[in-house]
């Protein structure tokens, strides 16, 4: 009884990750990637299906099962998130009517 109503719970979470973590794609501001990676977690125990549908799903596939299986981001992934990161703060600064450098 305990073990059926975990594995439902931990279905429902992981619906509710997967959810998060699809308008994490959509949203900016709203992270997805590790709400995906949440959500495979909660399915490996709950749901075999539903966990190789988020592995070896086209877009976001390779990079959540990469994640569980090392423990880590692939080096690419981390540069592109930097350069992201580099390329908008000094955009955000630039931008004259908002940014911080031209008032």
């Amino acid at each position: 009884m305990i073990r059926s109503v975990r594995k439902y719970l931990l279905y429902f979470s992981g619906l509710l990750f997967l959810g998060l973590g699809i308008a994490g794609y959509i949203l900016p501001g709203l992270p997805g990637t590790i709400f995906l990676i949440i959500s495979a977690s909660c399915f490996v125990r709950s749901n075999d299906r539903m966990y190789r549908w988020v592995t070896e799903h086209r877009v976001f596939g390779k990079l959540i099962k990469n994640y569980l299986e090392t423990g880590s981001m692939p080096v690419r992934a981390k540069v592109i998130s930097v350069l992201f990161i580099w390329v908008f703060t000094g955009f955000s600064l630039w931008v004259p009517e908002y940014g911080l450098l031209f008032k």
